[in-house]
């Protein structure tokens, strides 16, 4: 194959010639220097800069161009001209920036530390915390815990920091006083919280379960933080297993058994498998990465100054989902991956988020017949847009926000996904408010991608579904395509992928 930063088919055919891409392309970091040291695609260092370069990458992330290009060029492998095209592409994109500006005109030269982790950075940290949390099960209404209650703050999570900020963040010490327990502790006051990390993410050490056992039965509510960090998943850690790693099930299972009055906080970013715990434990709350500001979102949503209103990334699947090869990248193999094409019994489906009040949805009145009709052509052309309002109201007593969400699912086409997301809307909404949610339908939320990498919105029966509320969309007319290269069916026959 060919090295993706050395790929001029997609990087100058497809991005630039066929997609219309105007800006400059940048490798991965060390990319260049793989496509000769590890995926051994080259032999020299002149031919290395020059499949980088001539393939379409303009920038390298390491220093790979800067140590070779020169000599590249002196020696033949690439022409000035040739450099010259990628570096016009990087300071036009400069130039546009205001790079080249005098220093008194761009803006971001003006700004200084105390622009930095302001009160309204810590808000706005705080609110996204709060709006991402889902809310996964709630049996008896659990949660909001009372905030006259006592309560066991136990697992590896309970107290973390660093570990809320998930990878790939700069330096942060804001998170260093807002952990989950410094969070509640300083909402509850510390005569109302105990507190035993109980065991630590991945160790088999289950030495201290029973200072957590006897925490919980000392309490009126046990919140146990479980999870994963850095250690099992970033960049060079895939993990083999989606259980919670170490002793955590043990711990949790010993908790449930002092104390069935227990909330469990799900601190992560890959899916957990958590059969045993969507089971026995009354409430789940999946947090993932919370970030700095994270401690306080989770303790706003567990005490009930916050309605929980995030809806799931992604779909949570059994520990056996992972009993497959992952080498083989088609979504519908074996019972399908993702929401679009996953048959399986899912623990908790992508959107699904539960909230402390109630929603009723209605079509709106300009909904006038529960089937749509437009033509293929105008709605990819954008010359008909495909509408859909809907009237939410909340017919709880807790204020909250609410997010809406539509998908549409292909009837009548070949290897369509089981449903797909194609707009979705948020609001806030007082107990008794109603509001209105307009959802669009654009071309790529109808389109469909073939074998041959055609995408085309094609004429058939479709089924638009929006929470409860359901509707019939029919499209019709030519088979409108969107995009296409000509050569791919051609190289699909050639490779025998009839």
């Amino acid at each position: 194959g060919v090295p993706s930063c050395a790929n001029s088919l997609f990087q100058n055919t497809i991005v630039r010639d066929e997609w219309g891409f105007d800006g400059f392309i940048v490798s991965d970091c060390g990319a260049i220097n793989d496509i000769i040291a590890n995926h051994k695609y080259t032999s020299t260092p002149g031919d290395t800069c020059k499949a980088g370069l001539l393939g379409g990458c303009d920038l390298n992330c390491g220093g790979y161009y800067g140590a070779n290009m020169e000599n590249a060029v002196n020696g033949g492998s690439l022409s000035e001209d040739d450099l010259d095209i990628a570096v016009r592409r990087i300071l036009k994109h400069m130039f546009w920036l205001g790079m080249m500006d005098p220093a008194e005109n761009q803006y971001y030269k003006t700004l200084g530390p105390e622009h930095v982790d302001t009160a309204e950075h810590r808000q706005l940290a705080l609110s996204a915390a709060e709006q991402m949390i889902v809310l996964l099960k709630n049996d008896g209404d659990m949660l909001p815990v009372d905030v006259s209650k006592t309560v066991a703050l136990i697992g590896p999570h309970a107290n973390s920091t660093q570990d809320l900020l998930s990878n790939y963040h700069g330096t942060n010490t804001v998170v260093n006083s807002h952990s989950p327990l410094q969070a509640i502790t300083a909402m509850l006051g510390a005569g109302k919280v105990k507190y035993a990390q109980g065991c630590d993410i991945s160790s088999s050490d289950s030495s201290h379960i029973a200072d957590a056992v006897t925490a919980a039965k000392a309490s009126d509510v046990a919140i146990v933080f479980l999870g994963i960090n850095n250690g099992q998943e970033s960049e060079g850690r895939d993990r083999t297993s989606i259980v919670l790693p170490g002793v955590q099930e043990q711990l949790i299972e010993a908790v449930m058994g002092a104390n069935k009055n227990t909330v469990v906080v799900l601190i992560n970013g890959g899916q957990l498998a958590i059969e045993w715990i969507s089971t026995n434990v009354p409430a789940i709350v999946e947090a993932l990465y919370p970030g700095e500001m994270g401690g306080d979102a989770v303790a706003n949503v567990l005490f009930g100054k916050v309605s929980p209103s995030g809806r799931l990334p992604y779909t949570m699947y059994p520990a056996n989902f992972v009993n497959r090869s992952f080498f083989n990248m088609d979504l519908r193999n074996e019972s399908g991956c993702t929401y679009r094409y996953y048959t399986g019994d899912a623990l908790y489906s992508f959107g699904h988020g539960m909230s402390y009040t109630t929603f009723d949805y209605k079509w709106s009145a300009d909904l006038s017949t529960s089937q749509l009709s437009f033509d293929a052509g105008r709605v990819g052309r954008q010359e008909d847009a495909i509408n859909y309002t809907v009237v939410v109201t909340n017919t709880g007593k807790v204020d909250s926000d609410v997010s809406v969400l539509g998908f549409i699912t292909a009837q009548e086409q070949p290897d369509a996904p089981l449903k797909e997301l194609f707009d979705f809307g948020r609001v806030h909404l007082a107990a008794g408010e109603s509001a209105t949610v307009h959802l669009t339908v654009g071309p790529s939320g109808l389109s469909l991608v073939d074998e041959y990498g055609v995408e085309a919105i094609r004429a058939g029966h479709y089924k638009i579904q929006v929470e409860d509320l359901s509707a019939d969309l029919e499209i019709t007319g030519e088979d409108h395509v969107i995009f296409s290269l000509p050569e791919m069916k051609e190289r699909h026959a050639f490779l025998g992928r009839h």
